[in-house]
């Protein structure tokens, strides 16, 4: 049970553990998400200032390009970076997102005739090594009509780019992929004239944020062996509650299986095992119940077959002893007796062979009133039965028996006024219902009609078998039906529930 123990806690401390790093990758992907969704406002919020400063122009030649997206760019954003229209990197101002300056090839210094005023810098550096990278298709545009006569702007449009592929671009190797919150193309007359990258500062280069995710970073670092340590105890617990509660029922089923039937569990931690202890201690009641019918079985069946056995011996013995003439009447009386011990053993076969895994009901639409007529004509007995006949879908020698088991019970235990009555009909559910009615009484206390010899004696003094209803009961549960017996207005009625066809 040790094993059992380990394996119950292994377990739970694995799923423990599995909660808690599915809490990591949450917190993992949600802080790239976070991330994400910092650079995708910020420059969200760049690309409206230059779409209003765009539209707000009244003279479109008074200013640069380069000086228009400096003078929109807020402390968030920390450099940008431009292309030429065939995507090579030319120039830089600013910083990149981790706060490093950001080189600017010196062969552009004397192309450059005016640097751009404002917070950024230009750091002109004779050797700079790049990378190549795989940036997202630009997000918007920004298209420059020149006058062709004065060649100077003429309007100035911005408008948001649809569609696109990646580019693969040579960057500073200090800026990566991920810096990049945004690209905007410029256009001039029609044609792409070059790019401008926007880098947006990190969300943990802010030493507020920096703080706080430090220390969120770090109660949770502290918290994980604390939560491992919970989980283990928990785990723990739990798993010593479920040994003892499997030993319980290891204990229980071990008694069963010896024939002590009489196991009564204790109250279980948890609402499963108090099922199964239940179960176990419903099964125990039922084990000795069945002992107990079993023992009844062979005590009926021994007093059953040894009643015409005896009588026989008697007549035997009498004859011998020349105390009954051996004459036609002994052997008719020999003859009764040996019928009588005949069909009790038939019925005990029968009944043995209907609780048998190989009884199958073969089924097939029967006449009711010619298997009622069959039945009547050789038990030598009346009935009243209606005067249309219906089909019902069973097998026709079980049929044949169940009704002639009825019927010699209604005979048997009827009041003797008047004939049983049979009817039949079809239910609203499909199935066919016979009934069979005698005047009398049910006995009280209500036995249990469908056990072999529920009637004890009463059957016996009667000259039943009591097998009758309980191969009725076999019959009906071949066939996939019921059978059920009560009592109205002075009169007992049997009613057998024939299913319809599947």
């Amino acid at each position: 049970m040790r094993n059992q123990f380990f394996r119950f806690f292994i377990s739970i401390f694995l799923i423990s553990l599995a909660v808690i790093l599915v809490q990591c990758c949450f917190i993992f992907v949600g802080n790239m998400r976070v991330a994400g969704l910092w650079k995708d406002m910020v420059f969200e919020e760049f690309a409206s200032s230059v779409r209003s400063s765009v539209e707000g122009l009244s003279d479109a030649g008074s200013d640069s390009v380069m000086n228009l997206m400096v003078s929109r760019t807020s402390e968030r954003i920390s450099g940008l970076l431009f292309r030429d229209q065939s995507g090579r990197y030319i120039l830089s101002l600013g910083a990149s997102s981790a706060g490093e300056q950001l080189p600017s090839p010196e062969a552009r210094r004397s192309v450059i005739t005016a640097v751009p005023s404002g917070r950024f810098k230009l750091n002109y550096q004779r050797s700079i090594s790049y990378i190549d990278v795989d940036i997202p298709a630009p997000k918007y545009s920004i298209s420059i009509d020149t006058d062709p006569f004065t060649g100077l702007p003429r309007s100035i449009s911005f408008d948001k780019v649809e569609g696109g592929e990646d580019m693969l671009v040579s960057l500073p190797s200090i800026v990566a992929d991920q810096d990049i919150a945004g690209t905007i193309m410029i256009i001039a007359d029609g044609s792409i004239a070059g790019y401008i990258d926007v880098l947006v500062y990190r969300i943990d280069y802010y030493a507020p944020t920096t703080f706080a995710l430090k220390n969120l970073f770090g109660a949770f670092l502290l918290s994980l062996p604390i939560a491992l340590v919970i989980s283990a105890v928990l785990a723990a617990i739990v798993s010593r509650k479920n040994d003892r509660s499997v030993k319980e029922i290891r204990n229980s089923l071990s008694r069963l299986s010896l024939g002590y039937f009489d196991v009564s569990l204790p109250r279980q931690s948890t609402e499963e095992m108090q099922q199964i202890a239940d179960s176990i201690t419903a099964l125990g009641k039922d084990l000795s119940r069945h002992q107990k019918s079993r023992k009844e079985w062979i005590r009926n069946i021994s007093h059953d077959l040894n009643t015409p056995v005896t009588s026989i011996n008697l007549l035997v013995n009498g004859a011998l002893d020349g105390m009954f003439p051996l004459d036609g009447k002994l052997l008719e009386e020999l003859k009764k007796e040996t019928d009588t011990l005949t069909g009790r053993i038939q019925s005990v076969a029968q009944y043995s062979y209907l609780l048998s895994p190989d009884a199958r009901a073969e089924k097939k639409d029967v006449s009711i009133l010619e298997t009622a007529d069959g039945v009547l004509q050789s038990e030598k007995m009346d009935a009243l039965i209606p005067a249309d006949d219906m089909t019902v879908y069973a097998d026709p020698k079980l049929l044949e028996k169940a009704l002639r088991e009825v019927l010699r019970n209604a005979r048997t235990y009827g009041s003797g006024e008047g004939s049983p009555r049979l009817s039949f009909r079809r239910g609203d559910d499909g199935k066919t219902v016979i009934e069979v009615t005698n005047s009398g009484h049910l006995p009280s206390p209500l036995p249990q009609f469908f056990e072999p010899w529920a009637r004890g004696d009463a059957s016996r003094t009667a000259g039943g078998s009591g097998l009758g209803l309980p191969i009725v009961y076999q019959i009906m549960e071949l066939h996939g039906g019921s059978v059920r017996i009560g009592e109205s207005d002075g009169n007992v009625t049997v009613t057998l529930a024939f299913p319809g066809k599947a």
